[in-house]
């Protein structure tokens, strides 16, 4: 038997009265309930955002004196830290003959290229090129020739890249909610999802894949599902689920839900924030952040943040198993996605209500982009709503 709906004589329905409005898409969600392409729906996957910030790495991977290279929407960047403590990002690309500047040499200070020998300080001006003879050096404005330097900022542990032009009016840099004054342990899992941000963004911010992909005897079923209503408010670059109680699915919610409380947020680029209180008092926190490595791959990297006691090495291995449990199993729905993804076919990307957020974050990427090109201020196109669903 054919179950396929047919989206055109659901929308005849709607108008007539016969389906309930809450299915009809809002503007920016599939708005004629008809498939449509990914460049239909404001570019999906086929572009990024600029002017803002992306997380890099943890801080505790960038020692002093060390360099790691990395990609970021196509950009070869290289990440140091300097005998001053204090982190900073070049192009990985000597200008002189485009070799990386990570395959060479870093004393704590200058960068040095393994081709030629050029330094470059954290400015990424030239401070030396060992070929000149002295009375050379001595005509030659050395310092007019750079390589890229990046915005950088260190934020609860965590190395974020600004990409975008020069500006005295940064975007605020995401975080993790909810640790303000507080001490905490913190760990990071990162994954490579083989998709655009856009299509992990998504899936990030979807509450309707949860009872199907996060099923596990620790965590819940696909069997059990319960009507959700969340409120929602524009805050930032983003929205945020105000604080409530959890649904009661997991072991520890059933036990404890009626001392637990929860906040969950995003922001752009791509950034899911939640923390949980327990008798209000936060003991949880944590930030999921995309970064894009190229067109088709992109950087998940989960940051948790605890405040329960105990020994870090204790905690740590076991928070680190079950949140790549968790995020192992998003990252196989994206390997299987993925594989259709390159046909490009048309799509339904979002629906009311549980695709609201994925709508919303299309509508905020687009907003962002405008305002920057128009150079006006940002206006959050997200409404105070409560959303419905079944998860």
């Amino acid at each position: 038997m054919n179950t396929q709906v047919n989206l055109v004589e659901l929308e005849n329905e709607i108008k007539s009265g016969k389906v309930a409005p809450e299915l009809a898409a809002p503007a920016g969600e599939a708005e004629d309930l008809e498939s449509v392409s990914p460049a239909q729906v404001g570019g999906l996957g086929t572009w990024f955002l600029k002017d803002m910030w992306y997380y890099a790495l943890p801080s505790a991977d960038l020692k002093m004196g060390k360099m790691i290279p990395k990609t970021v929407m196509g950009e070869p960047i290289l990440l140091c830290r300097g005998k001053d403590g204090k982190a900073f990002v070049l192009k990985n690309i000597c200008p002189h003959q485009a070799m990386p500047l990570g395959d060479g040499f870093f004393d704590g200070e200058n960068v040095q290229c393994s081709f030629h020998g050029w330094k470059f300080d954290n400015s990424g001006a030239c401070t030396d090129i060992p070929s000149l003879v002295p009375d050379q050096k001595a005509q030659m404005p050395l310092c007019k020739i750079k390589t890229q330097n990046y915005p950088v900022r260190e934020v609860r542990g965590a190395i974020w890249v600004y990409f975008g032009d020069a500006t005295n009016d940064y975007p605020e840099v995401p975080e993790a909610p909810g640790l303000s004054e507080l001490l905490y342990k913190q760990t990071t899992n990162t994954l490579l999802l083989p998709t655009h941000i856009d299509y992990a963004a998504l899936a990030l911010i979807d509450p309707a894949h949860v009872p199907y992909v996060h099923n596990a005897w620790w965590w819940r079923s696909a069997k059990d599902l319960k009507a959700k209503q969340k409120r929602y408010v524009p805050e930032g670059t983003g929205w945020t689920m105000v604080k409530h109680q959890p649904a009661r699915h997991a072991l520890i919610f059933k036990l404890f839900a009626q001392y637990i409380e929860m906040e969950i947020s995003f922001r752009l680029p791509g950034c899911r924030r939640e923390y949980i209180t327990f008798m209000g008092k936060t003991v949880l926190a944590g930030i999921s952040t995309l970064t894009p490595i190229d067109e088709t791959h992109t950087e998940l990297n989960h940051t948790t943040y605890w405040m329960i006691p105990g020994p870090k090495f204790i905690a740590e291995p076991i928070i680190k198993y079950f949140v790549n449990e968790f995020l192992g199993q998003d990252q196989s729905v994206a390997r299987r996605q993925e594989i259709n993804l390159k046909l490009k076919p048309k799509l339904i990307p979002t629906i009311k209500d549980a695709g609201t957020p994925g709508a919303w974050y299309l509508r905020l990427k687009k907003e962002w982009a405008e305002s920057k090109r128009e150079s006006r201020a940002f206006n959050n196109p997200v409404t105070d709503t409560v959303l419905r669903w079944m998860s």
